[in-house]
């Protein structure tokens, strides 16, 4: 997550006002790139900047002023967070080509995205591998050359977002061992 973002739910969190002290405590991000993507909210108009004047005020020198700022449109505040996401990207023309040869053919495999998506192998075995993980796809026998894939479940032309920034995680305590065939070791003691 990029500290725009990071910055953007810190303050999303916040009811009502806020200053740089309390956002750099929740997030643990320099007071310069703090005060500069402060800066940059409030040019777009998601935040609002007010002065206040400190409580302890010293006679003789000038009044000192803390900053406090408000959250003035939370709708763009929560747009401005969001992940974008583009269109007509090589992971659209896949996802299409996936979902058009599923619904023609029943299946397709990695020479359809190749070819047709114009995508690189290493491109179209990554996004496969994507799909798969997150249970989009299943192949119809073991892998290797050739394998053809089908769809899980009922989807339409528009792709799914998946989450990249979730890794599955191998749980290696509870990991199965492979057992060995026993005549293999009757034959060994005979």
């Amino acid at each position: 997550m990029n500290r725009i973002r990071i910055i953007g739910t810190a303050i999303f969190k916040r009811n009502g006002f806020f200053s740089i002290d309390q956002i750099i405590g929740s997030t643990k991000i320099v007071r310069g790139y703090c005060r500069g993507v402060l800066a940059l909210l409030c040019q777009e108009g998601i935040i609002r900047q007010i002065k206040k004047s400190r409580k302890e005020h010293i006679p003789g020198r000038h009044p000192t002023y803390a900053m406090i700022y408000r959250v003035i449109d939370r709708k763009k505040l929560i747009a401005r967070i969001a992940p974008r996401r583009f269109k007509n990207t090589i992971q659209d023309r896949m996802w299409f080509i996936i979902w058009s040869k599923f619904k023609n053919n029943g299946s397709f495999n990695l020479h359809d995205l190749t070819v047709l998506a114009g995508a690189t192998k290493n491109t179209a075995r990554w996004y496969l591998q994507v799909l798969r993980r997150a249970g989009y796809i299943l192949p119809s026998r073991k892998a290797g050359p050739g394998v053809e894939w089908q769809l899980t479940g009922k989807f339409g032309p528009e792709r799914p977002y998946l989450d990249r920034s979730r890794r599955i995680k191998r749980d290696t305590k509870t990991r199965r061992k492979t057992k060995t065939h026993p005549g293999r070791f009757l034959k060994v003691a005979c």
